[in-house]
């Protein structure tokens, strides 16, 4: 078997193979140092403990396990999870309780995208006892709702656009001379009800034209909403990042002392430091950050799961668990997959 792992291609023989997976998930089960002894036991290997022994020291010569401190046993490295991810993790269906579970929470059409992932999030980290990380559709996936001109001054006015999600973005604009309040009232409602029910990522140049054919004697105010609408709207906002679950990492064991457990919690309370973790996420089936794979230093005693959603045709948002690096893969890559596939669906059948 061969596997890439920091740009070079780590080689396992069927031996090899089966003893790293037997390491990994004694250790992801016990929390402690795997020893030859113990796995010749548990395993059944067919093996003798002197020849599990020397595989071991085989794969931490290739940097695959290592031993912790004066321990006898030894547990897997970063690296190591890398290869049992790619090369050894078998799929494990998730439990028709948890299907159920899943279902019972996001089945059905969804009239409010910010809600439904919310739901998700709060279902994921219940289920896998993770913390979960789980982005709302973009501005570009929400529906536009409505639009309000209010009134700043003489020449200016703040434009401010509701959406699906219960959100709401402002911005001022230059109004031009000779429209009163009555009529930035008009076209608040004109507007609003033609583009009603419309994605925001769908507001092409044409229907905002028609849509604002009453103002057309209006240019300033016309190309101040244009660009407003398809350059600052329909192209951007960062997702919302719904974070449920983070005080499930207090429970292991590699997070029990403080300073360990706060160095991760604090960047739950940086929600741009993870979209922009979440951001490079590949559109693959499940895709992994181990250890050091992590750009950020306090995530580094992590793993992060994460898979992509759709919404429509386009891709959605992300959703993820973040544990310790001895994470239950088989568990959390079902979890991940099957809440991810259920979202779809549910934004796929929203209005």
């Amino acid at each position: 078997m061969k596997a890439g792992v920091g740009g070079e291609t780590v080689q396992l023989d069927a031996r090899k193979s089966t003893v790293l997976r037997a390491v990994v998930e004694e250790h992801i089960r016990s929390a402690e140092p795997v020893g030859s002894e113990h796995l010749a036991m548990r395993e059944h290997l067919g093996v003798s403990p002197a020849t599990i022994r020397g595989t071991m020291a085989g794969l931490e010569e290739m940097g695959l396990l290592m031993h912790p401190h004066t321990s006898a046993g030894r547990i897997p490295t970063d690296q190591g999870y890398r290869v049992y991810v790619d090369m050894l993790l078998e799929a494990e269906p998730l439990p028709a309780t948890d299907r159920m579970a899943i279902r019972r929470r996001l089945g059905g059409p969804v009239e409010e995208p910010d809600e439904v992932t919310d739901q998700a999030a709060r279902i994921l980290a219940t289920l896998t006892q993770y913390a979960s990380v789980v982005t709302a559709p973009g501005l570009q996936q929400q529906t536009f709702q409505s639009l309000h001109l209010v009134p700043l001054g003489e020449r200016r006015a703040l434009a401010v656009i509701g959406t699906s999600s219960g959100a709401l973005q402002g911005r001022p604009i230059d109004l031009p001379e000779g429209i009163a309040a009555e009529d930035l009232d008009h076209l608040s409602r004109a507007i609003s009800q033609c583009l009603q029910g419309c994605r925001v990522g769908e507001l092409t140049t044409q229907r905002l034209e028609q849509a604002m054919g009453e103002a057309s004697r209006h240019h300033q105010l016309l190309e101040a909403l244009k660009a407003w609408l398809q350059r600052d709207l329909a192209r951007g906002a960062r997702p919302r990042l719904h974070i449920e679950g983070a005080r499930h990492l207090l429970r292991e064991p590699e997070f029990r002392r403080p300073e360990a457990a706060t160095r991760v919690l604090e960047v739950f309370e940086e929600e741009s430091l993870l979209a922009d973790t979440l951001a490079v996420a590949s559109v693959e089936v499940v895709w992994f950050l181990i250890g050091a794979e992590n750009r950020l230093a306090e995530l580094r005693p992590c793993s992060l799961v994460v898979a992509t959603y759709t919404a429509g045709d386009r891709v959605g948002g992300t959703v993820g668990i973040l544990g310790p690096t001895r994470m239950r893969y088989r568990h959390a890559v079902a979890a991940v997959r099957y809440v991810a596939d259920r979202l779809s669906e549910a934004l796929g059948m929203s209005p």
